[in-house]
């Protein structure tokens, strides 16, 4: 059974519940007014016949009858008997079961002694409220047969069930509706669902809607997690786009160098009287090749152990020491003031030699590396004289295997090291960025700073 249903189902239980009881309630309190009523009725009709009777003698009550006496079982009306001292019948509006009127002489005395009585008799064979009041003459009583209360609750009844039936039919069909109204969002969610597992279109949302409750959280959820789901999706794909790339980029970079180190290998199994300047040049292209593919080996290894969140050693470092040695060595020009970082000295050496030695090789004039502390951060600075990257480009170079040389094999490098500088900077927490021949790295400073 759906929602809809089990809640439609159990709201119209609840009404009916609530129903049954007023109704019930009702119907006690609308039959006992009833038979206050009639009791009241008897009474105000003995009353005025006494009142009437009053000032005549029982020689003038005696034999008088209405020209149409009343039918009290056909019409539900009160009649009113005068009866004398024996309890005969000296005058009557109507008639009770057309039989003769017996009330019980017990009743007579009671109504004697206390001025009036009221009580439940058969009379005629028929079931009769009667009200009893004495007169000089006898006694007047006022009779109505407990049909007509019956007939006045059987119409209460019948009032009841089909105001009930009308009520619980409404409240069927606006529970359904409400619920179905409110549950559309909750329909459109499935549905939205079903497609998307089955086109994975995840740029799909719901329809945005107005109402603060459940269901509209309910939709903002849903979308805000669709939203994600899209942009997770979207990294996966770059991801899985970059990772091809580098695969291929990589299978390249590994072919020439096993192309060389086969072909030498080969043409020293071939040749083995070759001359010896021959199979020294054989065997210096072997040991270079070797070389360069166990650098590509070890850039790649490096690579990989930041993908996969090796952790670095963190320890405090002043940069502009670490830049220093490093000019040294490269004979390139620092200067600066200290600037005291959190990280792996190994790792930020290799990061200045990076930029160092790229500046070297494709740029163009003396090359100089500056250090400084600026607000929250180290800052190192590494520039030289040539034209440096185009602004197209400041992104792209950091990429793996980029060479902005259209030729793939122009150049020593393969280009893996601007990649390896910034999987560096980041796994410190930093930035960096190319502005022309300026490459500019930004790391946060240590706490002992």
């Amino acid at each position: 059974m759906s929602i809809r249903a089990r809640v439609t189902l159990f709201g119209v239980a609840v009404v009916a519940a609530i129903y049954t009881v007023v109704a019930v309630l009702i119907y006690l309190l609308l039959s006992y007014g009833f038979a206050t009523d009639q009791d009241r009725l008897l009474t105000e009709r003995a009353g005025a016949a006494v009142s009437a009777l009053s000032d005549l003698p029982v020689s003038e009550v005696a034999g008088r009858t209405p020209l149409v006496p009343i039918d009290a079982v056909a019409t539900g009306e009160a009649v009113v008997f005068v009866l004398d001292g024996s309890g005969s019948v000296l005058a009557a509006t109507g008639h009770v079961g057309g039989g003769p009127v017996r009330v019980p002489a017990s009743l007579l005395d009671s109504a004697s002694r206390s001025g009036s009585a009221m009580a439940t008799v058969t009379v005629s064979g028929v079931t009769t409220r009667v009200r009893v009041v004495p007169w000089p003459g006898g006694h007047v009583v006022a009779a109505q047969p407990l049909r007509a209360l019956e007939v006045q609750r059987q119409g209460m009844i019948v009032v009841l069930g089909t105001v009930g039936i009308l009520g619980l039919v409404a409240a069927f069909a606006a529970t359904w509706f409400a619920v179905g109204r409110a549950l559309r969002p909750l329909r459109s969610l499935a549905s939205l669902a079903d497609s998307v597992g089955g086109s994975e279109d995840l740029t799909r949302r719901l329809p945005a809607v107005r109402q603060r409750d459940d269901l509209g959280r309910l939709t903002v959820s849903f979308n805000t997690m669709m939203g994600r789901l899209e942009a997770a999706y979207r990294r996966t794909e770059s991801a899985l786009a970059a990772q091809r790339r580098f695969t291929a980029d990589a299978s390249h970079e590994l072919r020439t160098p096993l192309t060389t180190i086969r072909g030498n290998v080969g043409f020293l199994r071939d040749h083995p009287d070759a001359l010896s300047v021959d199979r020294s040049a054989a065997l210096d292209d072997l040991v270079a090749e070797s070389a360069r593919m166990a650098g590509l080996l070890d850039d790649l290894l490096l690579l990989a152990r930041s993908d996969g969140g090796v952790g670095l050693s963190s320890v405090s470092v002043d940069l502009l020491s670490v830049a220093r040695s490093v000019c040294r060595q490269a004979s390139a020009s620092c200067s600066g003031s200290s600037a005291v970082v959190s990280g792996d000295p190994e790792a930020l050496r290799r990061l200045v030699w990076i930029l160092v030695g790229n500046a070297r090789s494709h740029g163009a004039g003396a090359v100089t590396v500056a250090v400084s502390a600026v607000s929250g951060g180290a800052r190192l600075v590494v520039a030289d004289e040539g034209p440096g990257v185009p602004s197209e480009l400041s992104e792209a170079v950091f990429e793996r295997f980029f060479r902005g040389d259209p030729a793939r094999g122009a150049g020593s490098g393969v280009g893996l090291g601007l990649a390896i500088a910034r999987s560096i900077v980041t796994a410190h927490g930093g930035t960096i960025s190319v502005a022309g021949a300026v490459f500019t790295v930004t790391l946060p400073l240590s706490s002992d700073s």
